[in-house]
C-alpha cells in the first residue's frame, strides 16, 4: 500500500533541501523530515554541528551535508546544485537566518545588508534556482521560517522584521506566480521558540524576563519540534491544496 495512503503526512520518496540545519528549528524539521521518510540535503556554516544533525536523523546515510555561508552567492548556487544532483528536488525548507538586535539611532547599511541577505537574499536566490524547469518534481513545496516580528513590532526589532515581513510578502507573490507550475510556496511564523537562538538573545536578561516572554504566549515558550511539525505538514500532500500562507506557529502570541 502506498505511504500517503496510511499516513498523508508521508515524504517516503521525497528529497528535501534544509538550509539552518546545524542547529534550532532547521535541525529539528531535518529530523523529523527523515522520520517521515524524506531523503534531505542539510547546509548550514558549521559542518561538525551538520554531522550532529544527521547522526540524529533516521537513515544518516541517506542523506547529504554541504556546509557553506548563504552569503556567498556562489556557494548558493553550489547547493542548488548539489540538492537537484541524482534526482530533482522536492521540497525546500529555509530556516537560516539571525535575529539583529538595533535600535533605528544606529541602523547602518551594513546592518541593513546582514539582516536581508540570508532570511530574505538567499531564499529568493535559491527560489530562482530551484524552481527552474528540470529541478523541482511535480507537487514542489517550499517553506521559509517567518516569523511573528513579521505582524509584532518590538523596540529594536525592525531589521529583523523588515526581513520577515519581506519573507513574508514573497511567499505570496510566489506562490501566485507558481501556481500554474503546481509549486506550493508557504511560511511559518513562528514566536518565541526555545532554540540556541532565543537563548542567546536572552542569556543576560534573567529568568523573571524569559518567564515575562513565555506569559506573553497563552501556551508558553514553544520548542522547535512543534515548529517542524508545521513546517512537515506545509511539506507533505496532506496540505496539497495550500500555498500562499503565512502560518503563525506561535502558541496564542498573534490572538491576543
Amino acid at each position: 500500500m502506498d505511504a500517503t495512503a496510511c499516513n498523508p503526512m508521508s515524504l517516503v520518496g521525497r528529497r528535501v533541501l534544509v538550509t539552518g540545519a546545524s542547529s534550532g528549528i532547521g535541525r529539528a524539521t531535518a529530523v523529523l523530515a527523515a522520520a517521515l521518510g524524506a531523503d534531505v540535503v542539510l547546509t548550514g556554516r558549521r559542518s561538525e554541528e551538520l554531522e550532529r544533525t544527521r547522526g540524529l536523523m533516521a537513515r544518516p546515510d541517506a542523506h547529504m551535508a554541504v556546509a557553506g555561508d548563504l552569503k556567498d552567492a556562489a556557494f548558493v548556487d553550489e547547493l542548488a546544485a548539489s540538492a537537484v544532483d541524482g534526482g530533482r528536488l522536492d521540497g525546500f525548507v529555509h530556516a537560516a537566518g539571525a535575529c539583529t538586535v538595533v535600535p533605528v539611532g544606529v541602523v547602518s547599511p551594513a546592518v541593513l545588508a546582514d539582516s536581508m541577505s540570508v532570511g530574505y537574499g538567499a531564499f529568493m536566490l535559491l527560489m530562482r534556482r530551484l524552481t527552474r524547469k528540470g529541478s523541482s518534481n511535480d507537487g514542489f513545496s517550499a517553506v521559509a521560517v517567518s516569523s511573528v516580528s513579521a505582524e509584532a513590532g518590538w523596540p529594536g526589532g525592525a531589521p529583523y522584521a523588515g526581513s520577515k515581513g519581506a519573507v513574508n510578502a514573497a511567499v505570496r507573490a510566489l506562490a501566485v506566480e507558481l501556481a500554474p507550475r503546481r509549486i506550493r510556496v508557504n511560511a511559518v511564523c513562528p514566536s518565541h521558540i526555545r532554540t540556541p537562538l532565543f537563548e542567546s538573545l536572552t542569556a543576560g536578561a534573567g529568568e523573571s524576563a524569559k518567564a515575562a516572554l513565555a506569559a506573553r504566549q497563552p501556551l508558553g515558550l514553544g520548542d522547535p519540534e512543534q515548529v517542524a511539525s508545521a513546517i512537515c505538514f506545509l511539506l507533505s500532500g496532506a496540505a496539497s491544496f495550500v500555498t500562499g500562507v503565512c502560518l503563525p506557529v506561535d502558541g496564542g502570541y498573534l490572538a491576543q
